[in-house]
């Protein structure tokens, strides 16, 4: 049987991206306006505010839509879990096969070696998506709507930390079906 969640970033995290990047853009297009062209011996600075003032106004507005609509989907099957988040704001795509499991256990983000410091993506509140440094220096992959989350060690050193409104259904079928979980 096949489990899937959505996790969905809380809405102010896009539009926060959005009005950081085109408020700078306008403004450096503004500056551009002001200072640019009283002289001709600072055209070139001129035309380089515009260009990066366009060019952060375009990547605010495109990229926030990706951050305001980039969900993470967690699917458990067979042998398997699958994580498909965005790479710009998330985690990227992160697929873990039983045989990649060193262990696995319920834990709570905050706590002991599950501080968690951001190196990538996104953290608001309990909203936790991207790469992440735990207490203990190790790498993890989160991706989480909650405190409590499914700690999962890989072999490889790394961990995968997921949480979802309903962490314990999300251990149990993954206990099920990849690798057991010590609750």
């Amino acid at each position: 049987m096949v489990l899937q969640f959505t996790l969905s970033p809380p809405s102010n995290i896009g539009l926060i991206f959005l009005i950081a990047m085109v408020s700078s853009g306008v403004l450096l297009i503004a500056l551009a306006f002001i200072f640019g062209r009283k002289s001709r011996k600072v055209r070139g600075t001129f035309v380089l505010l515009i260009v990066i003032g366009v060019i952060n106004v375009s990547l605010g507005i495109g990229l926030s839509q990706e951050v305001m609509g980039a969900g993470s989907t967690v699917t458990v099957g067979d042998g398997y879990m699958q994580i498909q988040s965005p790479s710009f704001s998330g985690a990227g795509n992160i697929n873990v096969t039983s045989g990649m499991v060193q262990s696995a256990y319920i834990g709570q983000i905050g706590v002991g070696n599950l501080t968690i410091s951001r190196d990538h993506g996104t953290d608001s509140g309990n909203f936790n998506v991207g790469v992440f440094t735990l207490g203990n220096g190790a790498t993890a992959y989160v991706v989480s709507n909650n405190v409590s989350n499914l700690v999962i060690q890989l072999t490889s050193g790394k961990y995968v930390l997921v949480g979802t409104n309903n962490t314990n259904l999300l251990a149990s079928a993954f206990s099920r079906d990849v690798h057991s979980v010590t609750f």
